[in-house]
């Protein structure tokens, strides 16, 4: 079992990530001024402190791992502080975003090169390319209430 000294040694080294000192630390946590650099050497070398610094910062870095639910969450809270600041306009980006992460909204990009065709050629092209369109746009809408509906 840590000391409250020692806990608070080890989580400012974690939250501070690469940004301190094991003095910076010692100090920190309560340490005195004039014994912190030795404190914070011979923190490290408890066995208790590198475990215990081991967990809290697998804890924080899985906390922060981006995951689709982390992800659309952040979205969430951004979007919320834009709106709590009377900028709802703003807020669209950020739908925009959870939409397309959630899976309501889906980006399509047809590409083709028309130039080189004749004026019969190209329309046949624009309606291939509409028909592929509705294709996926069907296929797609069909799928997700196929899977919502079985979710229930």
């Amino acid at each position: 079992m840590l000391t409250e000294m020692q806990r608070r040694f080890a989580d400012y080294l974690v939250y501070n990530q690469g940004r301190t000192t094991f003095t910076d630390a010692a100090l920190a946590a309560g340490y005195s001024p004039k014994r912190a650099r030795i404190e914070g050497s011979e923190l490290m070398d408890n066995p208790k402190v590198i475990k215990y610094l081991r967990y809290k910062t697998n804890e924080v870095n899985r906390s922060y791992t981006v995951t689709k639910n982390n992800y659309v969450l952040r979205q969430q809270k951004l979007s919320k502080k834009l709106e709590e600041a009377g900028k709802e306009e703003k807020c669209l980006g950020f739908e925009n975003l959870i939409g397309k992460a959630t899976g309501q909204f889906i980006e399509t990009h047809l590409h083709g090169n028309l130039s080189d065709l004749s004026k019969s050629e190209k329309l046949d092209e624009i309606k291939r390319l509409k028909a592929l369109q509705s294709e996926r746009i069907e296929g797609i809408s069909s799928k997700k209430l196929i899977e919502n509906n079985s979710d229930k």
